[in-house]
This record gives C-alpha cells, structure tokens and sequence, in this order.
C-alpha cells in the first residue's frame, strides 16, 4: 500500500508493506517512507526485502548444518574416547561460523527481481529437506 495523507495512515498500518510518499503524518504510521514522490521506491524496497529474507534462510540453513556437522563430530570422537576442549570448539565458532555468517549479511540485493518468491516458513519442508539433505552427504 502506498500512500501520501492522513486518511491513508489505517490502511499503511495494516499493510503487508505499507510506504508513505510524504514526510506528513503518513510517514508516522508507515513501515516504510519513501523520499521519492513516487512508487519508483517500490522495486528498491521488494529488492531490498527479499534480499534479507533470502540472507536470513540462507544463513539458517548454514547454522542448521554447522550445528549438524558439530554434533557428528562430537559423535565421532566420543567413539574413539576423545573430544574437543572449549577452546577448539570457541575457535572453531569464530573460524568457521562467523566470517561466513558476516560475508552472507553483508551481500547485496540483486539487481533485477525474480519470478519466483522467496520461501514462506522457516521451518517449511524445503528448508528441512535442504539442511537434512546436506546433512546426509
């Protein structure tokens, strides 16, 4: 919803995204307020927005893994009467999960939207499947 007034300010709020077009008492009520007088911003938002609901499945999935591939490790070595002290496992978070982690966050939105919409559920089948299927391999 886009919208530049006050008899607009109900319908922003309730918006799935709600841009106000104007610095009056529409840009309180909105998610969004676009400098633009214009839905140019449009695209830029969409963009913008699935480009961190794709980066937060993505890392997600990554930190599923991770915290998979610890866990059979821990498995592993308690099979052969070792482990890893606290400190292997503190600079194996900070070598492994963090750069990765960082580099994922700060990637940029592409350039040009896609037909398809990003993934609905956290926890849907296709993230599953995805963290369970790498799993396995």
């Amino acid at each position: 919803m886009c919208g530049d007034g006050a008899n607009d300010c109900n319908a922003l709020k309730t918006a799935d995204t709600g841009i106000s077009l104007s610095t009056s008492e529409a840009s309180i009520a909105a998610p969004f307020t676009s400098k633009i007088q214009d839905i140019s911003c449009i695209p830029v938002l969409l963009r913008e927005g699935r480009s961190a609901l794709t980066t937060s499945f993505q890392i997600f999935k990554y930190m599923g893994l991770y915290a998979m591939i610890q866990f059979m490790t821990v498995v592993i070595l308690y099979q052969i009467g070792s482990n890893l002290s606290d400190f292997e496992f503190l600079w194996e978070d900070l070598a492994m999960a963090v750069p990765i982690c960082f580099v994922m966050g700060a990637t940029p939105p592409s350039d040009s939207l896609s037909k398809l919409l990003p993934e609905h559920s956290l926890l849907g089948l296709p993230t599953i499947i995805s963290v369970l299927g790498s799993t396995a391999i």
